[in-house]
């Protein structure tokens, strides 16, 4: 017996949703019309509990992959560059009849280079003011001894804002 739209569609919107893909995009990919799968949504309970899932799990792997690139950029990393220089050379299948390139492009020369990336300060301290913040603050923090002192204190404003929003005192409040 031939399987069903929703039997033969449903895990491959899924796994797009996995992947992190918009329902949208995942409906689409799987050649499901949006419309369909919002139906889907409404009529199986199953499927819907399968695409928060999917979701979930799509939202992990794209943490990780994240965490992963940052902490690469906090330790620096290694890469290959490889650079390509070609030379044109006649295509000895060509056959002006048949049509087709006259010319192919041949390897002239290729050459590797292994670069690094040194380690960024910035990711760094992004890292570990969040996965340590207890230890790795990035902010200031001041005791008061005495708070009692505090409570006491009184601000006060002393003459009136001028055009420019500067405070002017009157000549009474000013003292020699």
């Amino acid at each position: 017996m031939a399987k069903s739209k929703f039997e033969e569609k449903a895990p491959i919107v899924l796994g797009f949703l996995s992947d992190g893909y918009t329902n949208k995009e995942a409906a689409q990919k799987a050649g499901v019309e949006e419309h369909t799968f919002y139906d889907w949504l409404k009529d199986k309970p199953q499927f819907f509990q399968l695409v928060q899932d999917a979701r979930r799990n799509g939202e992990q792997k794209a943490i990780a992959a994240v965490e992963s690139s940052l902490l690469d950029l906090a330790k620096g990393f290694e890469y290959e560059e490889v650079t390509t220089e070609y030379e044109s050379q006649k295509n000895p299948d060509y056959d002006p009849k048949k049509g087709g390139e006259k010319y192919i492009p041949v390897i002239k020369k290729q050459k590797r280079t292994k670069k690094r990336v040194i380690p960024s300060i910035e990711a760094i301290k992004f890292y570990l003011t969040n996965k340590c913040p207890d230890i790795w603050k990035n902010r200031q923090q001041q005791e008061i001894a005495n708070l009692d002192l505090l409570k006491n204190l009184r601000v006060e404003q002393v003459g009136t804002k001028d055009d420019e929003g500067l405070i002017v005192n009157s000549e009474d409040d000013i003292k020699d």
